[in-house]
């Protein structure tokens, strides 16, 4: 296997858990959940990174793109054979 990088990315996402009606007088802050993402780094842009939880020499599992607006820091660890 090719030489991989594992990545660790810290990020932001939307939250929304109200399902009923809310008075105004009541209202708590929302605030964004706090993620944290772990995954083979499959794909980067100045946009967005893209990663997998499992990869094969030929194939990838379990895709999520993440843009890069969200993301808060980003750790990188390499693996495979040299």
């Amino acid at each position: 296997m090719e030489k991989r990088k594992i990545i660790l990315i810290t990020w932001f996402d939307s939250k929304g858990v109200t399902s009923q009606w809310e008075y105004w007088d009541g209202l708590k802050a929302l605030k964004p959940s706090k993620c944290f993402s772990v995954g083979f780094l499959v794909d980067e842009t100045k946009e967005y990174k893209t990663i997998a939880q499992s990869v094969s020499d030929t194939q990838v599992l379990g895709r999520i793109t993440i843009p890069c607006r969200s993301i808060q820091e980003i750790e990188v660890m390499e693996i495979g054979q040299d």
